[in-house]
């Protein structure tokens, strides 16, 4: 005849794995450290598209020019004493970037045009945009399926910039690509921004490359951000333990606690060994587990309450395990469930967005396996130690209850 399931029958070799992957991400964090994002490591990050520049742009006029996007159109704005004038580029009426080029300057804008046959429905609105005219040249960059730069390309012209990390953003056509780079003591935000564009311009040219967004997060902020992170994750533990304890026994939270901590822990020793960008999203990913696990080890505690309080004839041991496979159902339901909606994001996301999803996928599974194996196992210590009192669980039930 099968035996049933017995999660305390493997408690050892549980807390053995776990205690060896643990090690092991601590043997990476002294060696290399965490690979901090620039969130906890100062620095700057930028998302940039490489594009062939249509035409530029300029004005030495009286009025007030100004070009902008809307709705996928270049709009330009013309102000003056007389009021305000603007203009609309369409893409149906004027399908290329030569022809746009050309009405604009039939209002007065100087237009200089060094690809006419670029398609106007694929502008590209960066940092340049809405811009206002001036003597300085204002870019104005289309989106073609002519570039071919991957990147590898994007990191070999990034050589001489010392940490710089690429990522690829969008489709592999869209020649778009999310940088961070470590500031040096001393730098400003330009400076690191001209050291990182200065390698791009030299190696794909100056005129090609949109600035879409950009960040830059100096040393005092991110120290301060970093400890902030840690203090609300030891926060959330500790009035996880205050509640747990109030709402059952003080054996019951520091078990909970302790499984949260292997989480916590063996979250971290997953990103210390794969080596990936601790930032703010990581910290989500860590609050986010640490509510996912509690609730399952909640649920299985809570079996254990009521199976002590009518399973008489059995010792706490086996009202443990015969609770942890009373909950295994719903422990694997959820976290399936779960599974299914984020293990996508992590194959298929980029960005910030993949690697949220990756560690929540870690975090899962590591949630689920120590509620079923290792808070368990913990309770049972705890149960030596302080002998749960099933007249005293009977009475804190029925208190409940009201």
């Amino acid at each position: 005849m099968k035996k049933p399931f017995d999660s305390l029958r493997y408690r050892y070799i549980a807390i053995i794995a776990s205690s060896v992957f643990i090690a092991a991400g601590a043997v990476m964090f002294f060696a290399k450290g965490f690979a901090t994002g620039i969130d906890f490591g100062s620095g700057y990050s930028e998302e940039v598209r490489i594009a062939p520049l249509g035409f530029s742009c300029t004005y030495a006029g009286d009025k007030t020019m100004t070009l902008s996007v809307e709705d996928g159109a270049l709009t330009l704005t013309m102000r003056d004493e007389t009021g305000v004038e603007e203009v609309m580029f369409n893409p149906a009426d004027y399908p290329l970037s030569g022809d746009v080029a050309e009405a604009i300057g039939m209002y007065g804008v100087n237009v200089s045009v060094k690809d006419p046959l670029l398609p106007s429905a694929n502008l590209i609105a960066g940092f340049g945009l809405p811009g206002r005219l001036s003597s300085s040249p204002l870019r104005i960059n289309f989106a073609t399926d002519t570039v071919d730069i991957t990147i590898e390309d994007v990191r070999n012209a990034l050589l001489s910039i010392g940490g710089a990390s690429v990522q690829t953003v969008g489709k592999s056509s869209d020649a778009g690509f999310q940088i961070r780079v470590n500031a040096e003591d001393g730098e400003t935000q330009a400076d690191v921004e001209a050291r990182v564009n200065g390698a791009l311009g030299d190696a794909f040219g100056a005129e090609n490359i949109v600035v879409m967004r950009s960040d830059f997060v100096g040393p005092k902020f991110s120290a301060s951000l970093f400890r902030s992170s840690v203090i609300g994750v030891l926060l959330a533990l500790a009035l996880i333990l205050i509640y747990v304890a109030f709402r059952f026994r003080f054996a019951y939270a520091v078990s909970s606690i302790l499984a949260l901590v292997h989480d916590v822990l063996a979250m971290l020793s997953f990103i210390l060994i794969f080596r990936l960008e601790v930032s703010s999203t990581t910290i989500a990913a860590v609050l986010t587990i640490i509510g996912y696990s509690l609730n399952n080890t909640i649920v299985i505690f809570d079996r254990v309450r009521e199976n002590i309080r009518t399973e008489k004839t059995l010792s706490v041991e086996d009202i443990i395990s015969m609770s942890v496979r009373q909950s295994m159902t719903r422990t694997v339901i959820t976290s399936l469930t779960t599974l299914f909606a984020i293990v996508p994001l992590a194959f298929l996301g980029s960005g910030d967005i993949q690697l949220f999803a990756i560690n929540l996928t870690w975090g899962l599974i590591a949630g689920a396996y120590s509620s079923v194996f290792l808070a368990p196992a913990f309770l049972s210590f705890f149960h030596r130690l302080m002998p749960i009192n099933v007249e005293k669980e009977k009475k804190e039930e029925e208190y409940s209850l009201v």
